[in-house]
């Protein structure tokens, strides 16, 4: 497959939605869920390969069945976003594994990548299967059955602190059919993030991730303290015509402070929304020379 602007995938990977990747030389290893993925980069040519063996898997992970042109021509009255369209062509949302999606997020509590990525491998490496790989170890992502018979005692050890009781709420969800994938899938945006934010430990950021890049919700747009500077830098005339809420960029939004940016946000791009997201946030993030 060519590399071209269509699809970068090296950077899709290092945009802060997926966070068990790692480099060796010209190759990309990446967990997901039970298979440990591989891409590796020669020129503008790329391989893949997964273990076990999942035939195209870049096809559905990469959403390369979407149709990008149309989604973007979508965005033809947004010159801020259009403008980034063209800056950081070839980045795509991911479709990740959702049991893997919600134990990322819940680690993504009030911290920053590199420790999202520490906490995700140490709980990989406790908790998930061993996989010997081009002479290299790697570890499959825990099941949500071990992560519920895990001890709150077990789950620090990973350095996960508080968000032990997080993941241990929505692995019981899970194993004991509260919390079912299936029914996530079929229900309507907001039905489905109230399900998830009925849950320890999935608050409304948490939950939009978790529907946008696993449960193709892609109108869901997470607000995070990067999305908020990203809103209130180029719409803020958007927002203050259709809300009077007094907000402040640098600071946490409130529930109904969320409620509202998310709901204006999601009006204004449509049913792609999330992937307006994605390219503001990797965007923001950019501008400050923020590490991936």
């Amino acid at each position: 497959m060519l590399l071209d602007s269509r699809f970068n995938p090296e950077i899709s990977i290092n945009s802060g939605q997926m966070f068990l990747w790692e480099k060796y030389e010209n190759s990309w290893y990446g967990t997901y869920g039970n298979f440990i993925l591989k891409f590796t980069i020669t020129d503008r040519e790329i391989e893949f390969y997964s273990n076990p063996k999942l035939d195209n898997w870049q096809y559905f992970i990469f959403r390369l069945d979407d149709n990008i042109q149309e989604i973007f021509a979508g965005f033809s009255n947004d010159s801020i976003l259009l403008n980034l369209l063209k800056k950081y062509g070839g980045l795509r949302l991911i479709r990740q594994d959702p049991y893997q999606c919600m134990i990322s997020f819940a680690c993504s509590s009030n911290t920053n990548i590199s420790m999202i990525r520490m906490m995700l491998k140490n709980l990989s490496r406790k908790f998930g299967v061993k996989k010997e790989i081009d002479n290299k170890i790697f570890f499959t992502f825990p099941t949500m059955e071990n992560l519920y018979n895990a001890s709150i005692n077990d789950l620090c050890s990973c350095s996960v602190g508080y968000r032990a009781k997080a993941i241990k709420s929505i692995a019981e969800k899970v194993v004991t059919g509260a919390l079912t994938v299936d029914e996530l899938y079929r229900s309507k945006y907001d039905e489905a993030r109230k399900k998830l934010t009925s849950v320890y430990g999935i608050g409304n950021k948490i939950a939009d991730c978790i529907l946008l890049f696993s449960l193709e919700k892609t109108e869901a747009f997470p607000i995070d303290v990067w999305m908020s500077r990203a809103i209130f830098k180029y719409y803020h005339r958007l927002i203050n015509s259709r809300n009077s809420t007094k907000m402040n960029a640098n600071k946490k939004l409130s529930d109904n402070q969320y409620s509202i940016l998310s709901e204006i946000m999601r009006n204004h791009f449509g049913k792609y929304g999330g992937y307006a997201q994605q390219y503001l946030f990797y965007h923001i993030r950019n501008l400050e020379m923020k590490k991936w």
